[in-house]
């Protein structure tokens, strides 16, 4: 006998794991009682909520950055390591699987939150991540290395060339692998955590054609954001300052925007702001208060202020000339004396 609707939708809500039925703006949908149960909050605080209001800090980050952008890709994603922030202000360390469903103009995630007990080994692996990028790089340049010693060695001794090419296939196959390895952290900022300038450049590209195929999802915002009088901290303080500034920065930065807004480190001591659905005013109210929050931060061991330039799309826009737009504006909030949000 098949089960009836409401025995399904009591053994969801029962789930050993975590349910979270995820809107097209990163707004939860539904949640079902086992995670309402572990957060310590009543699904009725949940609903309609972002979603990545669920992690702490640094897992929101991560959510935001690589999971976000994964889905994106490729529509589904499986056993990402994240922490979710209790209500007694403790972290959960869970695995998060996703999938991405429904119509194109419409869809909607389904998020999947398995408890795992081994929270010392996920702190390791968020600490290592760093050494693990750049060992990637090195393997890679070993296999490199080590085909291009093959292809001599296969010019002069013609006789042992099908055992060779064996073994060369072999190590291109290595090669391909390493590559699509390193293509994850070819879109993160190392320093920050945050997604770099070629994560942001896909993010708005998707964001243009997207408009092109919906126009009623034509209306987003583009910030730029500057610190101000970097260049005297490093000289004065070493780089050592300077990067936990950029790496407070970021994180005040995670904390303070929507959980659909992307901010990415594109160079320097420059960061770009992605504000779907927020019209120019709206995204102006909004820097205004990260601007404020920017400015009374206790930063150590420095304190530092911001720039922000912002604009609107407008129809034709190319993500060149939003850019562009966005870029003016930001100068024009220095020319005011810095410590300003200026529109364009």
């Amino acid at each position: 006998m098949a089960p009836r609707g409401a025995d399904l939708a009591h053994w969801w809500q029962c789930a050993p794991s975590g349910q979270v039925v995820v809107d097209e703006q990163g707004s939860m949908l539904q949640v079902n009682q086992t995670l309402s149960d572990w957060l310590g909050r009543p699904v009725e605080q949940l609903i309609n909520r972002p979603v990545s209001e669920l992690f702490t800090v640094e897992a929101r980050m991560l959510y935001q950055g690589a999971l976000a952008f994964q889905l994106i890709d490729v529509g589904a994603v499986d056993e990402v390591h994240l922490s979710l922030r209790l209500e007694n202000g403790e972290a959960l360390p869970v695995l998060c699987s996703a999938r991405l469903v429904g119509a194109q103009h419409a869809p909607i995630t389904l998020l999947s939150l398995l408890p795992i007990a081994r929270k010392n080994q996920l702190e390791r692996e968020l600490l290592q991540a760093r050494q693990a990028a750049q060992q990637a790089l090195e393997e890679k340049q070993a296999v490199i290395a080590e085909l291009e010693a093959m292809r001599a060695l296969l010019e002069t001794h013609n006789h042992s060339l099908k055992t060779h090419n064996s073994s060369l296939e072999t190590h291109n196959k290595e090669l391909q692998h390493l590559t699509l390895k390193l293509g994850h952290e070819a879109r993160s900022d190392p320093l920050t955590g945050l997604p770099n300038r070629r994560h942001f450049d896909l993010a708005l590209q998707e964001r243009l054609a997207r408009v092109a195929v919906n126009r009623h999802s034509d209306i987003f915002s583009v910030a730029i954001l500057d610190i101000d009088h970097f260049k005297p901290i490093n000289d004065l303080h070493g780089h050592g300052v300077g990067d936990q500034v950029l790496q407070q920065l970021a994180k005040l930065l995670a904390s303070q925007l929507r959980g659909r807004d992307i901010a990415a480190r594109i160079g320097g001591e420059e960061f770009a702001l992605l504000m779907p659905e927020t019209s120019l005013d709206e995204a102006c109210n909004a820097l205004e208060r990260l601007r404020r929050a920017i400015e009374t931060y206790r930063w150590q061991p420095v304190p530092i202020t911001a720039s922000l330039g912002v604009t609107g799309y407008l129809p034709g826009d190319t993500s060149e000339s939003i850019m562009a737009r966005a870029d003016r504006a930001l100068y024009t909030a220095k020319h005011l004396g810095r410590n300003h949000v200026a529109k364009g």
